[in-house]
């Protein structure tokens, strides 16, 4: 079985936005000269926000938040390789304080570990939608949880053609959530270019997609992140 973690970004107030995906991808190169990140990952994508208008589009027009400035999202056979159990105390100082030159605060306080469903299985592309999901109130975790793997699952493969979405996968998070990020399940999906992506947030199919989880996720709580990748490890990923 593998397992996933996935984080929600948002850089520190000292990184320029245009300087956002290098300084990003330059704590992943900090990182991996640790030798517990040694052949531990299966792949991984740093995603950067796409805005609305460098696709001639008005924010409006996509439901999208620009809250946030990248999603992470990576795969490895051992739950442990993204707990840092690999690392001494000195390593895990060195890196909290690249962190911190990164990010806003530190990474477990947005990361998600997850386990995976993917209900529609292909290559990962240049666009990749994630809606972070939230239980709603009063309703249980394995109605939850049932809902997203049963009704949701079907509607994500019934709608993935007429979307152009390559991949769809379920993430549902695994221990205790930040109250910051009480987010219990992202989803997924992939598409080969940015424009198809925006092509599928306004489309009517979609739309049905995203009403049908309303009767176990808080909607309003919802946060969506049109994201395109900017650092690849490896440029492509073990087959599905």
């Amino acid at each position: 079985m593998a397992y996933k973690m996935l984080y929600l970004a948002r850089r520190a107030k000292d990184v320029a936005w245009a300087d956002w995906p290098r300084t990003w991808k330059s704590h992943a190169v900090f990182a991996s000269q640790f030798p517990a990140m040694d052949g531990t990952i299966d792949w991984m994508r740093y995603t950067t926000r796409i805005d609305p208008s460098s696709l001639g589009l008005a924010l409006g027009e996509l439901p999208v938040s620009t809250a946030h400035d990248g999603v992470s999202v990576a795969e490895a056979q051992d739950l442990s390789t993204f707990l840092g159990k690999g690392f001494t105390r000195e390593q895990r100082d060195l890196i909290d304080i690249d962190e911190l030159r990164v990010f806003d605060r530190y990474t477990p306080d947005f990361s998600f570990y997850c386990s995976e469903t993917r209900p529609v299985a292909g290559p990962l592309g240049e666009a990749a939608v994630f809606r972070f999901l939230k239980r709603k109130a009063g309703v249980p975790r394995q109605d939850f949880v049932a809902a997203l793997q049963g009704a949701h699952a079907a509607d994500c493969v019934a709608n993935a053609g007429a979307l152009g979405v390559s991949r769809w996968a379920l993430n549902l998070s695994l221990g205790d959530l930040h109250p910051d990020f009480p987010f219990e399940a992202i989803d997924e999906c992939w598409f080969a270019t940015a424009e198809d992506a925006a092509r599928a947030l306004r489309a009517p199919e979609m739309a049905r997609v995203v009403a049908g989880l309303d009767g176990v996720c808080a909607m309003d709580a919802m946060v969506t992140m049109l994201t395109r990748p900017t650092h690849r490890w490896p440029r492509e990923p073990r087959p599905a």
